[in-house]
C-alpha cells in the first residue's frame, strides 16, 4: 500500500508534481508519438465483445476475487501506478499482480488499451511509452497501441476512443489529427463512440485552467458530429469511486469511475442534478447511480479520527512543529509554562524576539488553508480556508494551554514543554486537533486506508456490447 499521508511520501510526490508540471510545459513527449504509425485496431467483425474496465489502479488493495467472464479488450483508464511512475513501481504494483493473475492465455490472446493519467505522466511517459505502445505482453494481454492513445473499432457500429488529456491541458495537434483521420476515413453517419479519459489535476485551479471538459466539447463539435458519429458514453478516472449520470433527455452516459484499488473518495456529496459540457452547451443529468452509496460513504468518512494514529510520522511532524512553536514563544524559558493563559499567550506573542517570523509562519499558513480549500469557489473558499486556519492557530493555543496544565498538574515546574506530560500532549494532542480540523472544516474525504477497496463486478449492457466495470455492485 502507498502510504499517501507519511510526510517523505508527501514531500516526494509534491516536488514530481511541481517538477512533471514546470517541464511538460516546454517538452510534451505526444509531439514525438506521432512519428509513430497511426493504428486502428479492428475487432467489428465478431458477434460480441466484452471489455473490462479497469482505473486508479496503482495502489494495492486487500484483494477479493470473483468468478466473471474474461473480457476480450482490457481498458486500464489512468493513473496505472501511484505514487510516482517509477519502472519498480510498475513492476511491483502493475506488472507483477497481472502476470500472477495471468500468466498466459489460452486461445486467442485479450488485447489492452491503456491512457495516461497524472500519476504516469509524472516521468513524460516515459515509462507508460515503454511499458504500454511497444506492442509487448502483460502476462497473458497484449498491448496494441502505439501512442498514448487510441481508436478501437468495435462490433455493431460502436467505437472506442481513448484520449490522453496531459495534465488537463490540452489535446495536442497530432492527436486532433488522428481522431480526424479516424473519423473521415474509417466512421459512417450513425457510429456510437465511448469516450474513456483520465481526470484532470485540479487541485486548487481555477476553472479557466481546467481545459478537459472543453476537450470532450470540442472534439464533438468539430470531430465527432461533422461526421455524423454520436457520443453516447464517457468514461473517466481520477475519482476513486463510481458515478454514472444519464441524460435527463436521452439515452448519453457520464460514468466516473477509478475504484481499481486506490482509497475511496466520497459519493454523498455529489450532486442529484448536474449540468456537463456537450457541443450543443450545457446539458442537464440527473444521478442513477454510485458505489458506495451516500450512507455508506458518511459512515466511512468517520473514519478520518483514526487517521492520527495510523500515521504516526505525520503526526510526529505536526507534535514538533507544535513544540517548535512553544520554543518561539519562550515557554520554555523558566516558569513561564506554568498554568498558562491565553493573556499569558498574548504577552508571550508580543515579547517573543521571534515574532516577525511567527507573523509569517501565520500568514503562509493561513494562505495555505485557503488554497487548500479548492473544493469552494470565490468568498465561500476565503470564508472555509480563514475558518479552517482559525479553528488550527485556536487548537494549537489550546494543545499549549492543555499542556501547560498537564505539566503543572505533574509538578514539573522547571522543564517546561520538555516534560514528558508536556511533549506527550503537544505531540498526540496537536496530531488529533489537526485531523479533527480537517474532518470539520477540510475539504469532505473518506478515510485513507478504508478497508473498501476491493468491489464486485457489474455489467453494462448497450446494445450487443457488455462493459464489465470494477467499481460498483449494480447498475442497470
Amino acid at each position: 500500500m502507498v502510504r499517501w499521508l507519511d510526510p517523505h511520501q508527501l514531500v516526494d510526490t509534491a516536488v514530481r508534481v511541481l517538477l512533471s508540471g514546470v517541464f511538460s510545459s516546454y517538452a510534451d513527449s505526444r509531439e514525438m508519438q506521432a512519428l509513430e504509425p497511426a493504428e486502428v485496431p479492428d475487432r467489428s467483425r465478431e458477434p460480441d465483445l466484452w471489455l473490462d474496465y479497469v482505473a486508479d489502479l496503482g495502489d494495492g488493495w486487500k484483494g477479493e476475487t470473483y468468478a466473471t467472464e474474461r473480457g476480450q479488450i482490457l481498458v486500464m483508464g489512468g493513473d496505472q501506478v501511484y505514487p510516482v511512475p517509477k519502472a519498480a513501481e510498475y513492476e511491483n504494483r502493475l506488472l507483477g499482480p497481472y502476470r500472477a493473475a495471468l500468466p498466459c492465455a489460452a486461445g486467442r490472446a485479450p488485447e489492452l488499451f491503456a491512457v495516461p493519467g497524472s500519476h504516469d505522466w509524472y516521468d513524460g511517459l516515459v515509462n507508460f511509452t515503454s511499458i504500454f505502445c511497444r506492442k509487448r505482453w502483460i502476462g497473458g494481454w497484449r498491448t496494441r497501441q502505439r501512442r498514448s492513445y487510441f481508436a478501437v473499432k468495435l462490433p455493431h457500429r460502436w467505437w472506442l476512443w481513448g484520449i490522453d488529456i496531459q495534465f488537463g491541458s490540452y489535446i495536442d495537434e497530432a492527436q486532433l489529427r488522428y481522431f480526424a483521420g479516424v473519423a473521415l476515413n474509417e466512421m459512417q453517419p450513425g457510429d456510437r463512440i465511448i469516450l474513456c479519459m483520465a481526470k484532470e489535476v485540479d487541485s486548487g485551479r481555477k476553472d479557466a485552467e481546467v481545459h478537459s471538459d472543453r476537450d470532450i466539447e470540442f472534439l464533438e463539435r468539430e470531430i465527432i458530429q461533422p461526421c455524423g458519429a454520436r457520443l453516447l458514453l464517457s468514461l473517466k478516472s481520477g475519482k476513486h469511486y463510481y458515478a454514472r449520470y444519464e441524460r435527463e433527455e436521452g439515452c448519453r452516459q457520464h460514468i466516473a469511475s477509478g475504484g481499481g484499488g486506490a482509497f475511496l473518495h466520497p459519493t454523498h456529496n455529489l450532486p442529484e442534478h448536474t449540468d456537463l459540457p456537450s457541443a450543443e452547451g450545457p446539458v442537464a443529468y440527473r444521478r442513477a447511480s454510485t458505489y458506495p452509496s451516500a450512507a455508506v460513504s458518511k459512515r466511512l468518512r468517520k473514519r478520518i479520527w483514526l487517521l492520527a494514529p495510523y500515521n504516526l510520522p505525520l503526526s510526529g511532524v505536526f507534535g514538533a512543529v507544535q513544540v517548535l512553536l512553544a520554543l518561539m514563544l519562550g515557554l520554555h524559558l523558566g516558569h513561564r509554562h506554568v498554568a498558562l493563559g491565553l493573556g499569558d499567550l498574548r504577552h508571550a506573542l508580543w515579547e517573543s524576539p521571534t515574532f516577525f517570523l511567527f507573523v509569517l509562519f501565520v500568514t503562509v499558513f493561513v494562505i495555505g488553508m485557503v488554497r487548500f480549500a479548492h473544493d469552494a469557489r470565490g468568498v465561500r473558499r476565503f470564508l472555509v480556508g480563514m475558518i479552517h486556519s482559525t479553528l488550527q492557530l485556536a487548537g494549537s493555543a489550546g494543545v499549549m494551554i492543555a499542556a501547560s496544565w498537564l505539566s503543572t498538574a505533574g509538578g514539573s515546574r522547571a522543564s517546561g514543554p520538555w516534560s514528558p506530560s508536556s511533549a506527550c500532549s503537544s505531540w498526540w494532542v496537536a496530531s488529533g486537533e489537526w485531523w479533527g480540523c480537517r474532518a470539520i472544516c477540510g475539504p469532505p474525504t473518506v478515510s485513507a486506508y478504508t478497508e473498501q477497496r476491493g468491489t464486485r463486478p457489474n455489467t453494462i449492457r448497450t446494445s450487443s456490447i457488455s462493459f464489465v466495470y470494477t467499481s460498483a455492485p449494480t447498475v442497470p
